[in-house]
This record gives C-alpha cells, sequence and structure tokens, in this order.
C-alpha cells in the first residue's frame, strides 16, 4: 500500500512539475494597449514623424541626443514595473528601438510629470544617488534630469542595482496625453545614452532567467481593447503562435536588425536582401524611400500615403520573406480605411536605408529576442489562443491531476 501511494504522489508531483516548467522558466508581464486608440490617417502622420526623430538622431550643442516622443495617437504598448523598496510602480513602454529605463523623478513640475506617476528617491531604502546629467531633446520640447540607481522589478523579477533617469523637467505637450509614464529600452547596449547596461542585460548577468532571450506577443485586434498581449523574459510560449520560429541571425548587434529575403505586394517585387528592424516601440511599418515609392505607385498613393478605395479585399498581402519562409500580412492590416479614402500604414523617413518593423508586422508575428545567440525568431500568432485561455489550460491540467489522484484512491 505503501508503494502504491508513493507511485502516486511521484505521478501527481510529475504533472504538477509539468505545469510549473512554464512558469519557472518564462515570467510574464501583460503588455496593454492605449484604451482610445484608434487607427487612422492622423495616427498615421504622427507615428511616422515620430520615427524620423527615433531614427535620425541628431544631438545637441552638449552632446544630448535628440529624438522625439511619440504623442498620445500613436499606438502605444506599456507594462508595469517597480522601482525602489517598498516599490514604486509605473507603466512604461517596452521598446526594442531603444536601450535606456527613464521615468519622471518627484522633482519634476512640468505638467506632464503631473498627470503621471513620479519617483520618489527618498522613500526607497535601496536608491543610490549617481547625478549624472541626462538629456533628450525632441521634435516640439524636451526631457532633462538625472540619472540614478535602484531596484527595478517586473515579470516577479528584481533586478539589483540598475541606472535609470529621472526626468526633472519636460518642455513641450508630447507627455501629457501619453498612457505610459516612461520608457524601458530592450535594444542592444551599444544604443544606451550614457554607457547604461540595459534592463534585461542586467537581469541575465544577475541570474534571473534561465536563458538570456525574450519574447512579445502583441494583439491589437482583441475583444478587449486595452489587452494588448504579453512580454515574456526567460524563452518564448509555443503556444501563443503556430508552427515553429523561422530564425534569422542579427547583422547589427545594436538595433534589433536582421536580412530579409524579399518583400512583394502580392506577386510584384518591391526589395531583395534589404535588412530590417523589429521595433516594438514603433507602429508602422517603414520603408527605404525608393521602395515606398513604388509601393504608393502601385497604389496611386500622394506623398502621405492616401488614395481612394473602396474595399480593401482586393488589394493584395504584403509578403515578407525571411531565411526562405513567407510572412504575409492581408491589406487590411497595412491599409487604413476612412469610408472611401485609405491611408498607407507603410511609410517612409528620409535618410534611411533599411526598413523599420512595427507592430503592423510584429502584431500579425509572435516574435523571438535571442540576446544569447543575437537572433531573432518569428511565427505567425495564434489567433485561437488568448492568454486567458493559456491560464485556463494550466487550470485544467491541474484540476485533471487532482482527478487522477481521486480515480487512484
Amino acid at each position: 500500500m505503501a508503494g502504491s501511494q508513493m507511485k502516486k504522489l511521484a505521478f501527481l508531483a510529475g504533472i504538477l512539475v509539468l505545469v510549473g516548467v512554464v512558469s519557472s522558466t518564462l515570467h510574464r508581464i501583460p503588455v496593454h494597449r492605449s484604451p482610445k486608440f484608434t487607427r487612422s490617417h492622423k495616427n498615421i502622420v504622427a507615428e511616422r514623424d515620430f520615427i524620423q526623430q527615433k531614427y535620425n538622431r541628431q544631438y545637441t550643442a552638449n552632446g544630448h541626443p535628440m529624438e522625439q516622443l511619440s504623442n498620445f495617437d500613436n499606438y502605444q504598448y506599456y507594462g508595469n514595473i517597480s522601482i525602489g523598496t517598498p516599490a514604486q510602480y509605473f507603466l512604461v513602454q517596452f521598446d526594442t528601438g531603444s536601450s535606456n529605463l527613464w521615468v519622471p523623478g518627484s522633482s519634476c513640475t512640468s505638467t506632464a510629470c503631473e498627470d503621471h506617476q513620479v519617483f520618489y528617491e527618498s522613500q526607497s531604502s535601496t536608491y543610490v544617488a549617481n547625478g549624472t546629467a541626462f538629456s533628450i531633446t525632441y521634435g516640439t520640447g524636451s526631457v532633462s534630469g538625472y540619472l540614478s540607481v535602484d531596484y527595478v522589478s517586473f515579470a516577479g523579477l528584481t533586478v539589483k542595482n540598475q541606472t535609470f533617469a529621472e526626468v526633472t523637467t519636460e518642455q513641450g505637450t508630447n507627455f501629457v496625453d501619453a498612457y505610459f509614464d516612461g520608457i524601458l529600452g530592450m535594444g542592444f547596449p551599444i544604443l544606451a545614452v550614457d554607457g547604461v547596461t540595459p534592463t534585461f542585460q542586467n537581469m541575465v548577468s544577475q541570474g534571473l532567467i534561465q536563458n538570456p532571450v525574450f519574447s512579445f506577443f502583441l494583439r491589437d485586434n482583441g475583444s478587449v481593447v486595452n489587452y494588448g498581449g504579453e512580454l515574456i523574459l526567460g524563452g518564448s510560449d509555443p503556444s501563443l503562435y503556430s508552427g515553429g520560429l523561422t530564425y534569422v541571425d542579427v547583422i547589427q548587434a545594436a538595433y534589433w536588425k536582421f536580412q530579409t529575403d524579399s518583400i512583394k505586394i502580392g506577386s510584384t517585387l518591391i526589395s531583395t536582401y534589404d535588412a530590417a528592424i523589429a521595433d516594438t516601440g514603433t507602429s508602422l511599418i517603414i520603408a527605404p524611400i525608393a521602395e515606398y515609392t513604388m509601393i504608393a505607385a502601385l497604389f496611386g498613393a500622394d506623398s502621405e500615403g492616401t488614395f481612394e478605395c473602396t474595399s480593401l479585399n482586393s488589394y493584395p498581402d504584403l509578403v515578407i520573406t525571411i531565411n526562405g519562409v513567407e510572412f504575409k500580412i492581408a491589406a487590411k492590416y497595412y491599409i487604413i480605411q476612412e469610408n472611401y479614402l485609405c491611408s498607407l500604414a507603410i511609410q517612409s523617413i528620409t535618410s534611411q536605408d533599411f526598413w523599420i518593423m512595427g507592430d503592423v508586422f510584429l502584431g500579425r508575428f509572435y516574435t523571438e529576442f535571442d540576446v544569447g545567440n543575437q537572433r531573432l525568431g518569428f511565427a505567425p500568432v495564434n489567433s485561437a489562443i488568448s492568454l486567458r485561455q493559456t491560464a485556463l489550460w494550466q487550470v485544467f491540467t491541474l484540476v485533471l491531476a487532482c482527478g487522477m489522484w481521486k480515480l487512484w484512491q
């Protein structure tokens, strides 16, 4: 009898371990999207101007980088983190197109800071002063402050002694209506202002995750508007995508840049062997000017990518081939229709010879960012599953295990 009981316990323990494998190796944080967002021509123009500044960085006279912050009309994905001890909570945009973490500081008196969470360093027992000046100038304003050091936590993990920026001045209106408080960059260290080690790299060096990998599952057409998916640290979740991941090497360990085989609109070849960047902080797809000109001509679009239209069903797929695999995006995702006027969610910016794959692409394809092997993995999102279904599956497995245990009694 004792041997039988031991077998039961061993079986149940095995089931519980199996259920716990994902939760023990993968660390999840819900990613939300702006509840009032509706993609429109106005959004597209605002986003294009934002990307123009982001990827054509200029510098002020004192050497600080200039870039523009997206306004409230842009397509924002954001999630919750905490800084300090005890925890102070912030909503941040997880941005693979930058590498710094920054939030408003308590000494900020700008209007935008009044409407967002600020960090109180005096209330944190783990705070350490740094004081190095931090400044970014935008197209319509600027933010400035200084670097600080403290504990940063998200997805159930705590990074000790993370250097981040406290913003003390915000000039301009860019931040006032933003749904997030700050930005947590997830690009490579070379992009970081002031040589700061990015948060994820510190997670790896401090042994907080088993694998130096993170992945994004982004949704933009779910029934719950502000439920945008999740960021997973430590690997990827096969239940959230269809088939296997297609891997491609990073060709520049700064941005998450990779090489495409070809890009087509239907059967029309637009480019071959162009470089592209996977950027979670960008909404649109951005093409080099020559390639964009070809695309605009196919639709008879004007300089801002608008053209008259009736039904999107007559337009072909955008087909991006990566490492021999075709990734297709239906017209309803890369063309925005407003009555009889359509706008391309594919745009261009000056002085840029690579593609930028924002959420128009990433929202269709689950993306794994493999820091250790410096590669990206893509797979179609599993449209038949939601995060709630995933949680229910885990509960069902536990119930099933308990049921089997009763049968064996």
